[in-house]
């Protein structure tokens, strides 16, 4: 029997419910017949919003920060009680856990991020505000770049749901004078009246996927990854593509000051790619899902065995621009190779490695060693306090024993 129920997982904040809604519409609209009905859970970043993201465990070279946002939600996808996942894609690890898979992702937003400006205050700008003025955010990727910019100004931390945030900033007790926020995420959430202006480059680019969604499944769902077909945006999925290819080999993470820009320019199919057609295998059946991105009509089955796999040949014109600061703002490594030609999802990801490849030896890789030492130094001393803390505890129990 052919499945007709989908259940969508996501967290449960309120951002993450309206986005995962308008996945639901969406798949429900392109799916006559079947249900996508929305569960959430909390997960270990929504119970804590006051410690910094850069922070929270699990935090270490083998376990991706990010995964604060992923993991229990990937365990309720494999165990079945989800079929799919509804992701904020810059949340998401660049590997992700075995025997789940990035299906899809819908049309892109804003990117950017955004200057809101306390009410009652006239800037419009960060350029106008006085030396020492409190700017609020959670991410250190926006406070490197952002120092960089304005060394005149000071970063603060600030986390909680978007409404706790805004409400901070307009208390007059407190000193922030702004806060740096997603502009997706004001707009999804009806907030795009307190966007004072847009940031971008030079001063600020955007993080690795930021204003796109990702849709996680189970590898092997071939119900699910069907419904999925009409809902994908192929131009989404190829720059994301390369901008988590660029990560995954930084080795970035939450914590990590990695920022981008990337367009796509859909092209004649006839165009030379830039990487030659035997530089990857050939497309199989049960390949994943974005191999087929862009090269498979959204009405078209998938194909059942490698001999019914039938393409339509795309090209688009791909440009990356990426950088790598240190936290102090002090070193900054600008990358700018200029447009190539991509004809997959593949190649686009394949691409955004390469860059970060060059990226290493001009200083990204010194700064990226530097912020690894950092972490281990963290750990080091978070894995002392537990052991001192442990002794205590066993200290008590025995005096009173």
């Amino acid at each position: 029997m052919s499945k007709s129920d989908f259940v969508v997982g996501t967290r449960k904040s309120n951002l993450a419910l309206i986005q995962t809604g308008h996945v639901a519409d969406s798949l429900a609209a392109a799916n006559p017949g079947n249900t996508f009905p929305v569960a959430h859970m909390t997960t270990k970043a929504d119970a804590n919003q006051s410690t910094p993201l850069h922070l929270l465990a699990p935090y270490n070279s083998t376990i991706p920060a990010k995964s604060i946002w992923t993991e229990e939600l990937e365990s309720a996808l494999l165990d079945g009680r989800f079929d799919l996942l509804v992701h904020s894609c810059k949340d998401v690890p660049t590997l992700i856990r075995e025997g789940c898979e990035i299906a899809a992702m819908l049309e892109r937003h804003d990117p950017r991020d955004a200057l809101v400006v306390k009410e009652g205050l006239s800037y419009k700008s960060l350029d106008e505000m006085p030396a020492g003025s409190v700017i609020g955010t959670g991410s250190v990727r926006r406070v490197a770049q952002l120092k960089r910019a304005y060394p005149n100004l000071r970063f603060e931390d600030m986390r909680g749901n978007l409404n706790t945030r805004l409400g901070k900033l307009d208390n007059p007790e407190n000193p922030f004078v702004a806060l740096i926020l997603a502009v997706s995420g004001m707009q999804r959430l009806g907030f795009g009246d307190r966007i004072t202006a847009p940031l971008g480059a030079p001063a600020l680019m955007h993080a690795v996927g930021q204003g796109a969604l990702a849709v996680e499944i189970r590898q092997g769902d071939a119900a699910t990854r069907s419904a999925l077909r009409a809902v994908g945006h192929w131009q989404t999925e190829w720059r994301v593509g390369a901008e988590r290819g660029l990560l995954r080999v930084l080795e970035g993470g939450c914590s990590v000051p990695v920022g981008v820009e990337t367009q796509l320019e859909e092209l004649e199919a006839s165009e030379k790619p830039y990487y030659p057609a035997d530089t990857f295998p050939a497309l199989k059946a049960d390949s994943p899902t974005l191999h087929y991105s862009g090269l498979l009509a959204p009405t078209a089955p998938w194909p059942a065995s490698d001999a019914e796999i039938k393409v339509t040949p795309r090209a688009a014109r791909l440009t990356l621009r990426a950088c790598v600061t240190s936290t102090d703002g002090k070193r900054h490594v600008l990358y700018e190779p200029g447009p190539v030609v991509v004809t997959s999802w593949r190649e686009a990801q394949r691409w955004g490695e390469d860059c970060a490849r060059q990226m290493r030896p001009i200083g990204a890789g010194e700064i990226l060693a530097e912020i690894e030492e950092g972490r281990k130094a963290r750990e080091a001393e978070t894995l002392r306090q537990s052991l001192e803390a442990a002794a205590q505890h066993a200290a008590q129990a025995q005096a009173t024993a």
